[in-house]
């Protein structure tokens, strides 16, 4: 069928009525049947109707029944039918439409009516049909771009350091990476240089795709400016950082683009027992006897800013089974609980206090678990990307 000419099958046993709703019909294309099998054959061919005239009296199956066989059918459940009868009664109405049809239309038929009810629902079933394309066609584009994202994400993932460097390189620790998209804006980083071991922990503004691709930016920059410029004290980094993204990203203060990351950096020294952290806009927290210390980081974003002074540099003696906490604020931020609200820094922070002496594997999981039972049925509405390192 097209919208310009849609076919109406005519069911009938009287060659009369037939003869009568083809001429009232003309405009249309029409085919006819003067029994329910004949009509279910057409119904459940490759060609079948847009719409269905059946009488309910005729010979062999009554028109209820076959009614009842089109709509259980999946090849004919779509077809709209409107009965045509001389059983006018509120009962037979009643019976007509519990069996699936959607009209009922009296004999002798008044022309004018008979008309205007088919015009009627051919005009709703080639608007639903037209519905149903542009769904088909949505889910179509959907996923193409579904299946892009999710390779980007295996491309993504594997630009993270993996398991085996992590847990060669790493103490004791866990690392909760859940993008609220298939892709993230948060990303981790490590990285050895000489006696001393990187560790980065970032947000990038945005999430889903853009957000990926500031975290790619992100990956690669880091690699640049410890990998290959040997730069490591953490305040030093995000300095560099923040100028290769102003230059790459072009941006000034009248830029659109002023996209960045917010960053917490530390640098361990296992010979001389110190961390270095400097932090923008992402705290640092280390619990230490059974306390949390909070070292604070700049308010100051990984892009163009209102102020772009240096970043603060931190230096921390540690002690053995100091924990080490590194996090974006899409963990804080995520409503749910009770009340619905968000968890925020102080439930966060009180969370970690409760469970930091608990093993490193043992806290992923129990941030994992209560992360789902505190989100409920809301949506996530952020990265999530927490890291815990035991000295």
């Amino acid at each position: 069928m097209t919208q310009l000419d849609p076919t109406i099958l005519l069911v009938d046993d009287s060659a009369v009525n037939l003869e009568i709703l083809q001429e009232a019909l003309s405009r249309y294309n029409t085919v006819t049947a003067s029994n329910g099998d004949d009509a279910m054959e057409i119904a459940f061919s490759r060609n079948k109707p847009d719409l269905i005239l059946l009488d309910i009296v005729m010979p062999g199956m009554n028109g209820y029944e076959v009614c009842k066989i089109l709509k259980s059918n999946d090849l004919s459940k779509d077809i709209p039918i409107i009965f045509i009868t001389g059983q006018n009664d509120s009962d037979s109405i009643l019976k007509g439409f519990e069996a699936g049809a959607i009209d009922y239309i009296t004999k002798p038929f008044n022309i004018m009516e008979l008309k205007a009810r088919v015009k009627t629902q051919l005009s709703i079933k080639m608007a639903r049909d037209q519905n149903q394309r542009l769904i088909h066609k949505i889910r179509t584009v959907n996923k193409k771009l579904t299946d892009s994202i999710e390779y980007a994400q295996k491309i993504q993932s594997a630009s993270l350091p993996s398991k085996e460097f992590l847990d060669n390189v790493l103490p004791e620790h866990f690392i909760m990476l859940r993008p609220r998209d298939i892709v993230s804006g948060d990303f981790y980083w490590v990285e050895k240089a000489d006696d001393k071991l990187i560790i980065v922990a970032a947000d990038c503004t945005g999430h889903g795709v853009p957000g990926a691709f500031m975290s790619m930016f992100g990956v690669a920059y880091l690699h640049e400016i410890v990998g290959k410029n040997k730069i490591t004290q953490p305040a030093e980094i995000l300095n560099e950082l923040r100028r290769i993204v102003i230059d790459s990203l072009k941006q000034d203060e009248d830029s659109e683009v002023k996209d960045g990351m917010d960053i917490s950096i530390i640098t361990i020294n296992t010979e001389k027992k110190e961390i270095e952290f400097a932090g923008a806009f992402n705290d640092m927290l280390l619990v230490r006897n059974k306390e949390m210390q909070i070292f604070q980081a700049d308010h100051m974003p990984v892009s163009i800013g209102e102020t772009n002074l240096p970043y603060t540099n931190h230096v921390i003696s540690f002690q053995n089974d100091d924990c080490i906490y590194l996090y974006s604020d899409g963990y804080p931020s995520q409503f749910g609980g009770p009340n619905d609200k968000k968890l925020m820094q102080k439930g966060f922070r009180n969370l970690l206090l409760e469970n930091h002496h608990y093993t490193m594997a043992e806290q992923g999981d129990i941030y994992n678990k209560f992360f789902d039972v505190w989100k409920g049925i809301n949506d996530q509405i952020d990265d999530v990307l927490v890291m815990g390192i035991k000295l």
